[in-house]
């Protein structure tokens, strides 16, 4: 495995992509509209906006061969910013922290001002320190090795989709089982947040290249008047600066609890012409999420999720 390729680049990732979701694709370097990345190869067309797994493909510099060319890309970062600066016209967000202009974690928190309506820094602290009183002192576990916790997490994280009203990947087992396998490889580790044996909180990431990408965070929602999810993001970040990290990647979406700790921003965009074939799929998709999201109750949103992905098999990649 070649150790300088993007961590969604990466052989190990793209092979268990591959056997999840697009067998028989071969990793390639792809050219669109003069950017490289590398990816999984169908045919003529790269895999790129996986519904299934969302990532981002970073442009790869240098002269590598053999290259192939392609008449489109999704989520390509097309340009990085500061968090505060507006990206390319069109483009959507990936906010991540850069520890490099820090010597310390004291440091960048007095950088921090959190958009209206969000807690500080401080004010997370507080409520930390209240956690501790009233149930006891924490630990903050970067790697947690634990299988039972791997899966609690995913299990919240799909019953908070269903509290939303939301249509979520973790519905579909194909997606779960991709998560496990991750985590077999080695790819996906699990950091939690605990009082004893108690899990508050927990994340499922990815550490790579002196990088932290924040793929699924979620907490007890029994214990939401603690904020928990707040105290993970807080001492998450602490640990990935003082594991030497360079980077926090929250990976794709503009949520606002982001931006209170995001420097920086990586802008994802689409090259060339999307294929016909592939927007027929993706607008398939889009109107069976919405009509499944705009259903109420818990049953009919199963029953949506069933609909939905018999519509979908056979038209979509896996």
């Amino acid at each position: 495995m070649t150790d300088s390729w993007p961590p969604w680049s990466d052989d190990l990732f793209l092979d268990a992509l591959r056997d999840a979701y697009f067998p028989g694709a071969q990793k390639a370097v792809v050219e669109c509209e003069g950017v490289r990345v590398r990816t999984l190869l169908r045919g003529r067309n790269a895999v790129s906006g996986v519904w299934q797994f969302p990532i981002y493909l970073e442009p790869i510099r240098g002269i590598l061969e053999p290259i192939v060319e392609v008449p489109y890309l999704a989520d390509v970062v097309v340009g990085i910013t500061t968090a505060t600066e507006p990206g390319p016209p069109g483009a959507t967000v990936a906010p991540f922290v850069s520890w490099r202009d820090f010597a310390s974690f004291e440091a960048y928190l007095a950088t921090r001002v959190p958009p209206p309506g969000l807690d500080s820094p401080s004010r997370v602290a507080q409520k930390a320190r209240r956690l501790r009183r009233e149930l006891g002192p924490f630990e903050l576990k970067l790697i947690d090795d634990d299988p039972a916790v791997f899966e609690t997490l995913i299990r919240w994280k799909a019953a908070q989709f269903r509290r939303q009203g939301r249509l979520s990947v973790l519905s579909l087992k194909q997606n779960v089982d991709f998560y496990w396998e991750l985590r077999r490889q080695g790819i996906f580790t699990a950091t939690t947040l605990k009082v004893g044996d108690r899990l508050l909180a927990g994340e499922i990431g990815y550490r790579r290249c002196k990088r932290h990408l924040a793929r699924l965070t979620v907490y007890d929602p029994s214990l939401a008047h603690y904020s928990p999810g707040s105290i993970m993001h807080l001492e998450t970040l602490r640990a990935s600066f003082e594991a030497g990290d360079e980077e926090f990647d929250f990976l794709g979406g503009g949520e606002t609890y982001k931006f209170i700790y995001a420097t920086h921003a990586r802008w994802l965009g689409d090259l060339g012409a999307e294929p016909r074939g592939i927007r027929l799929r993706r607008t398939v998709r889009q109107r069976l999420g919405r009509a499944v999201a705009q259903r109420r109750g818990y049953t009919t949103y199963k029953e949506g999720v069933r609909r939905a992905s018999r519509a979908l098999r056979g038209l979509l990649p896996g």
